[in-house]
């Protein structure tokens, strides 16, 4: 199996090059690890910058500083660049207004120009989810960048089993490491479940299976230039 064989479609032959920028818009901190924690690491290893940029956070005081703490922990490990785009978080992404929340988001795409964005699927059953799938594919309307869903966080919601994905990550040399970001994570808090580290495994490993290979996060392909390395320019 060659060294780039499992990129996600249509950017393999720019994703791995140091010149490319991915954008990651997720709702909550942990929503990225999950969902794609093994994929930015990969694509981290491989030169590509990685931005990723929680629009809410979920806490206050003192929880809020350790989440701060827990997710600029996983940035370290993964190798993405840990991004807030507004300094006053909302605690839920919904506060935002659905054209703050846009316009917040056109200002996220200016500002790093990413040539991939990855996002949440617009289909997701959590409602700040949603919103932020929404939102991003509204900014885009301005910028040529591919877009791709990630796959649902919470696998009890009926949305995990309605997302088909249509493009595959290895990230079976990604296990341990995604595992390490995500185990702040797992640990019980007040008020909030626990993110299901076993699941998410599981998760990874279905999918895994699904594409012929031990481990891979799973996407769906939503806008893409060009046609892979056959024309990759569009």
């Amino acid at each position: 199996m060659s060294e780039d064989e499992n990129w996600p479609a249509g950017t393999r032959a720019e994703m791995d090059t140091p010149s490319r920028t991915v954008l990651v818009v997720v709702a909550h901190a942990d929503d990225a690890e999950i969902a794609a924690g093994g994929t930015i690491a990969r694509l981290s290893d491989a030169g590509v910058r990685v931005v990723t940029a929680v629009l809410s956070l979920a806490e206050t005081g003192v929880g809020a500083e350790r989440r701060i703490g827990d997710t600029t922990r996983a940035a370290d490990l993964l190798g993405y660049e840990l991004c807030w785009p507004r300094k006053d978080l909302p605690l839920q992404v919904a506060d935002y207004g659905e054209v703050a929340l846009v316009a917040t988001i056109d200002r996220l795409m200016a500002d790093i120009a990413p040539h991939t964005v990855l996002t949440h699927w617009r289909g997701d059953g959590h409602v700040d989810h949603a919103l932020t799938g929404r939102a991003v594919a509204a900014a885009l309307r301005n910028y040529r960048a591919d877009l791709f869903s990630i796959r649902p966080a919470e696998p009890r919601t009926i949305a995990t089993s309605q997302f088909t994905p249509t493009v595959f990550v290895d990230i079976s040399d990604y296990v341990k490491r995604k595992a390490e970001a995500l185990e702040p994570f797992t640990r019980r808090r007040p008020g909030f479940r626990p993110v299901d580290g076993i699941a998410v495994q599981l998760t990874d490993r279905f999918h895994g299976q699904l594409s012929g290979t031990e481990h891979a996060e799973a996407f769906l392909l939503e806008r893409q230039h060009g046609l892979g390395a056959a024309l990759p320019d569009g």
